[in-house]
């Protein structure tokens, strides 16, 4: 059994949010790279040759490289605009309720977490998929829904082993190599 009492913070919030919206979906974006980059590089030598080669000039180029940039650049604000929107849900009043003081109780039959608004108790089958930073342990119960538990809750190693011991232990297989959510 592993007891342990945190607070679940904006910043933890920030992380999981962009976890889940940017770092989990790294090979659907690098998909939808590849085929934009396709989609746009064909539209670029459908482009080139219905102008015909001759009037391949300044203008042209100019347009080219605006079609490109304005495909391209977006894709590098894209962290940055998740971070955003996961500080914007924290500063909503309506979201107060995530960021209370959380009691969590880790046992080999069931997972409890108790803060001031609910007692939950999960069974170890309930968790679908278990997600790991530096800084955290994420444990979904569905695509978007997951117990944020910062590491920083385990005070000492001896906790920070045996949490990590109950969930390798308790978790299945798919759980534990993210198999489910890819």
């Amino acid at each position: 059994m592993v007891s342990l009492q945190y607070d679940i913070t904006k910043e933890d919030y920030v992380s999981f949010y962009t976890f889940v919206f940017w770092e989990e979906g790294k090979k659907r974006r690098n998909l939808n790279l590849l085929k934009q980059g396709s989609i746009l590089l064909a539209f670029l030598v459908i482009l080139y040759f219905a102008g015909g080669r001759a009037t391949f000039n300044v203008l042209s180029i100019s347009i080219y490289a605006l079609i490109f940039f304005s495909v391209v650049l977006p894709l590098f604000n894209g962290k940055n605009a998740i971070i955003k929107n996961a500080e914007k849900i924290c500063e909503d009043a309506e979201n107060e309720s995530i960021f209370t003081s959380c009691y969590l109780v880790a046992t080999d039959a069931d997972l409890l977490i108790k803060n001031k608004f609910i007692e939950a108790k999960y069974f170890w089958n309930a968790i679908i998929k278990k997600s790991e930073t530096s800084t955290h342990y994420f444990l979904f119960e569905n695509a978007m829904q997951a117990i944020i538990i910062p590491k920083r809750a385990c005070k000492t190693e001896e906790e920070s082993l045996a949490l990590s011991k109950i969930l390798s232990k308790n978790l299945s297989i798919d759980a534990e190599f993210n198999q489910i959510l890819t």
